[in-house]
């Protein structure tokens, strides 16, 4: 494998369970928020509670998916990667502030650099 492309699995997959339909669509987010959260042992993160960071994704439903993938050389030393844009998300907003509008950035840089200890909690692998 020389090269793959990450950068689609959050929009593929709510892509398709929105087309499959249900009750799938609570698991898929959680799977996208809540347990990476919880791996990695994010304080304050991956739930929308009182308490917990604003870093929210709003998309349409009917539209939500990826583009076409794509090379672009933006890696240190002009390394190339893949990349596809999302479609179908209308609005992010990290930190309470909004970075997304419209699907268009705002130039808003509300984001910070999380530290371990400070921002996170050990994690404790359950056999």
């Amino acid at each position: 494998l020389d090269m793959m492309c990450g950068a689609t699995y959050s929009t593929s997959l709510l892509a398709g369970v929105l087309r499959v339909g249900g009750s799938a669509m609570e698991e898929a987010l959680r799977l996208l928020t809540d347990v990476p959260a919880r791996f990695y042992g994010l304080r304050e993160r991956g739930r929308v509670a009182v308490g917990s960071w604003a870093d929210l994704v709003l998309f349409d439903p009917d539209r939500v998916d990826h583009g076409p993938e794509r090379t672009v050389a933006d890696l240190p030393g002009g390394a190339s990667r893949l990349y596809a844009e999302a479609v179908g998300i209308e609005r992010v907003l990290v930190n309470g502030v909004e970075v997304v509008n419209g699907g268009r950035l705002t130039g808003a840089l509300s984001g910070t650099v999380l530290r371990s200890g400070r921002d996170t909690e050990s994690v404790t692998v359950r056999r």
